[in-house]
């Protein structure tokens, strides 16, 4: 199993930002869903949550995400994942110094966000195409004006 340190990774990834962080969320999960597609491995997505109650739980391309509950920090609800099951059988993805050295203790392999990413390819059709550099002339600027100010005639 792969239990994955999700912000941490976000921050890493030279192409994605915790500032655009659902867009981002979505990217990760998607590049995730087909790394687990190419491979026989499970896959946990272990994001900062800070909801109520139990950890929230769903499914994004058969990658489990997992949102820590309240009072509970992603790093925490990995090293509880990692209490209650097999360590030996997960590698924890992460480039969290303490999280990486706590994870070690208790038995699971490390790997870095750094390293962990050459693994995830973009997802396709994902991309946004650059902004235009074309430009209107100024007759087609007059037309346009003409046209929202309620002139019809073009």
């Amino acid at each position: 199993m792969l239990l994955v340190d999700g912000h941490n990774l976000i921050g890493r990834a030279p192409d994605l930002s915790l500032e655009t962080e659902e867009e981002a969320r979505e990217q990760l999960l998607r590049r995730l869903a087909a790394l687990q597609g190419r491979g026989r491995q499970r896959v946990v997505a272990v994001f900062d949550g800070n909801r109520p109650g139990a950890a929230k739980e769903s499914s994004f391309g058969g990658v489990r995400v997992v949102f820590s509950p309240r009072g509970r920090t992603a790093d925490e609800e990995i090293l509880r994942r990692l209490a209650r099951g097999r360590p030996g059988d997960a590698t924890v993805v992460t480039s969290d110094r303490g999280l990486a050295e706590r994870a070690r203790r208790l038995g699971a392999r490390v790997e870095s966000a750094e390293h962990f990413l050459p693994r995830l390819k973009p997802a396709p059709g994902r991309r946004r195409a650059p902004p235009s550099e074309a430009s209107l002339s100024p007759e087609e600027v007059e037309r346009w004006l003409r046209l929202f100010r309620g002139g019809h005639n073009m």
